[in-house]
């Protein structure tokens, strides 16, 4: 029996040969385009969260209370698993929700098929600070949770490989079906952020708090806005879209993170799960939900010391980001006169981004060199050139 360690050595050899290329990306997410008016959308939303609410309890518990029952408060929930935007809005600084029609012009949720122009890697950088912002500058914190955005762009390891040949393999004897399926977390998600500060210059620091994700930022910038440096912070991957290529880029992994004992972490939403943990356990289990509080309390404090000596802000209370939602705006409400963001497109955009060992564009590349073509032939080399043979009980 060949263990999947076993897989994961032998496949730098095998993937050689298989070569880098590309995929179909398969989704399940909503489509679909917010439009700069439509009222009648934004009624049609309401009537649909409260209808779906109505009809399936669990649902309701999980988004939690509306933050208020009008204006752009009634799509933000207040649930177990954080702040939840149900509907058309962007978070601003302070996590306050604004209809994203009244920030952007042209906003577009339908990416899955967006292919950028240019593609440069970037390396994370080494220690543990990142360059500080200059004097009057206005520094924009963005945290990102998961937007259902996802992207054309896949990145994976070695270990993900052989995770998957595994799983084809197991498949294949059950079933002779030779489909490799992608698995979750290799695509990246898309995360909108609205510029609107246009007096002073834009230090951005975007944060992604799940240390599995990867993501690209798209910026999409007011007329007269500009930015000064971008900082990445956390996740797996990440990437900038729609940047000057003028404008220095710094990234610091989920992993550089973890190092330097600085992993993100920001006080929890009253309604989230674990308070209501502690208030509903008792014994041992009450006790397990503290202790995970005060974790999170000493995590909280040590993130804010560090971005606050970064930065020269506190954490807090500039955080512009729910835990699920699609954007975020750095600058204030733009209003009657003022210049909102227009949207890029990642269609032909430039990018800049972190990779793991290989990387994917969907549908550009035959199918022996995607994902699917990759773990089918290093399945077959160690069936020894015929998969067949694993039909009849040969050991893998």
């Amino acid at each position: 029996m060949v263990s999947r360690k076993s897989i994961a050595v032998g496949i730098a050899v095998v993937a050689a040969a298989v070569g880098i290329g590309f995929v179909v990306l398969r989704h399940d997410f909503l489509k679909g385009v917010l439009p700069a008016e439509g009222i009648a959308v934004l009624d049609g939303l309401t009537g649909a969260a409260g209808r779906g609410m109505e009809r399936d309890p669990a649902a309701a518990d999980r988004l939690g209370v509306p933050l208020s029952q009008d204006g752009p408060g009634q799509f933000l929930f207040d649930g177990p698993d954080g702040l939840q935007a149900a509907g058309p809005i962007a978070a601003m600084s302070g996590n306050r929700p604004v209809l994203i029609a009244n920030v952007i012009t042209g906003h577009k949720t339908t990416v899955d098929q967006d292919i950028p122009a240019e593609i440069t890697m970037i390396r994370p950088i080494s220690g543990c600070k990142p360059t500080p912002p200059l004097s009057g500058t206005a520094v924009g914190h963005v945290t990102a949770g998961a937007s259902g955005l996802t992207l054309a762009l896949l990145t994976y390891d070695d270990a993900v490989l052989a995770a998957a040949v595994q799983d084809f393999v197991d498949s294949y004897r059950e079933t002779g079906s030779m489909q490799v399926p992608l698995p979750a977390g290799i695509a990246y998600e898309a995360y909108d952020v609205a510029v609107t500060e246009t007096q002073r210059p834009v230090y951005l620091v975007l944060v992604n708090p799940d240390p599995r994700d990867k993501r690209l930022w798209n910026i999409h910038l007011a007329e007269g806005a500009r930015i000064e440096r971008v900082v990445l912070l956390g996740g797996a991957h990440a990437g900038v879209a729609n940047l000057d290529p003028v404008v220095p880029v710094e990234v610091m992994s989920a992993e550089g993170l973890a190092e330097c004992g600085i992993p993100p972490a920001y006080p929890l939403n009253p309604g989230h799960g674990l308070f209501r943990d502690r208030a509903g356990a008792a014994g041992p289990a009450k006790v397990e939900a503290e202790a995970l509080l005060a974790r999170r309390e000493t995590d909280v404090a040590v993130w804010n010391g560090w971005f606050r000596d970064s930065f020269g802000v506190e954490s807090e209370t500039t955080r512009a980001g729910f835990d699920a939602g699609m954007m975020s705006v750095v600058g204030p409400q733009p209003g009657s006169a003022d210049p909102k963001a227009v949207y890029a497109p990642i269609q032909g955009a430039r990018i800049r981004m972190t990779q793991d060992s290989y990387f994917e564009i969907v549908g550009q590349s035959t199918d022996a060199n995607s994902f699917a073509g990759r773990v089918r032939a290093i399945a077959t080399a160690f069936a020894f050139g015929d998969l067949a043979s694993l039909r009849q009980g040969v050991s893998f």
